[in-house]
């Protein structure tokens, strides 16, 4: 093991070497060796020719150098095939998607204010997309009717994806509610099966909302509870209805359903003028207002009945 040399020695090997001019010429000597035909060689060096630079190998030193694989170049290699072949799938996909359900070229959009022709805008603006299913509505044709359940189970089963839906964020699945948010439960309500439960006024509740305080099961809530009345229709919340007023700990139509299509149909007609936006909530005074045996399909009825032929 050698001992670096000091400050002095290195001053004295500066002297004996000369002043070094520049740093080629300092790395002049190392660069002579490596340049040396036995090292430049891909052969083994000769035993007798073999000196300290050869640092005891039979191979010259770029002989490993010459093992070593090439630096790898990144943006020059050609995309795979697999590549090509995709984009130009996509590509004739993409076009004659565009081809065939888009309209014609009718419509004109503005492009630095030139004019240039676009797909028409009506292309799916069509009236049959509110057939019902199975129905056979069409372009032109008057879209079919909505559907008019008239069973439990019928009613049960829009209900329970109305409720899954609409509902079940405040009301809980279990129908519970949330009390620590004053919302109130659904079962054991006496609003939906008991003494203040109506077909009248749960149609009003779900048709134009509740606002302000109502007692629930012993309870004071006073909170808004959001009109339906434009978002869903009129089977759907006679769906929805149905299946809250029979599940859980709730069962209130053992025969045929009390609440129905027709139903809200009448109630929507006795208060023709009250909006369904929200904005005429109902409130607990006025769904007492409405008599336990008030039926608006009676009246309904009774207003479209054929008038007696007088003889």
């Amino acid at each position: 093991m050698t001992r670096p040399p000091d400050d002095a020695e290195e001053r004295a090997l500066e002297a004996a070497e000369g002043p070094q001019d520049s740093v080629q010429a300092m790395h002049g000597p190392h660069m002579d060796i490596m340049n040396e035909a036995g090292l430049v060689g891909t052969d083994p060096l000769p035993a007798e020719g073999r000196t300290d630079r050869t640092l005891g190998s039979d191979r010259p030193t770029t002989a490993v150098l010459m093992r070593e694989k090439a630096e790898p170049r990144d943006g020059f290699e050609p995309a795979p095939f697999w590549a090509y072949l995709t984009y130009g799938l996509l590509l004739m996909w993409g076009g004659f998607y565009l081809g065939t359900a888009s309209g014609p070229l009718t419509d004109a959009v503005r492009v630095f204010g030139v004019e240039l022709p676009w797909f028409d805008s009506r292309t799916f603006d069509r009236n049959d997309l509110s057939t019902a299913a199975g129905g056979k509505g069409g372009a032109g044709g008057p879209p079919a009717a909505d559907p008019d359940p008239q069973t439990v189970d019928e009613l049960k089963k829009v209900g329970a994806q109305v409720y899954v839906n609409v509902c079940q964020a405040c009301h809980q699945p279990s129908g519970l509610g949330n009390p620590g948010q004053n919302i109130p439960p659904l079962s054991g309500s006496e609003w939906v099966v008991g003494g203040e439960a109506s077909p009248a006024r749960l149609s009003r509740i779900l048709l134009y909302g509740l606002n302000g305080p109502v007692t629930v099961a012993g309870r004071q809530y006073n909170g808004q509870m959001p009109a339906q009345g434009g978002a869903l229709k009129d089977y759907q919340i006679a769906g929805v209805l149905t299946y809250i007023r029979n599940s859980w700990a709730n069962a209130a139509d053992p025969g045929p359903p009390a609440i129905t299509a027709a139903t809200l149909k009448a109630a929507r007609a006795k208060e023709a003028n009250r909006s369904t936006s929200g904005s005429a909530s109902m409130t607990e005074a006025q769904l007492k207002a409405l008599p336990l045996t008030h039926s608006d399909t009676a009246a309904a009825e009774r207003k479209d009945a054929t008038p007696p032929v007088k003889k």
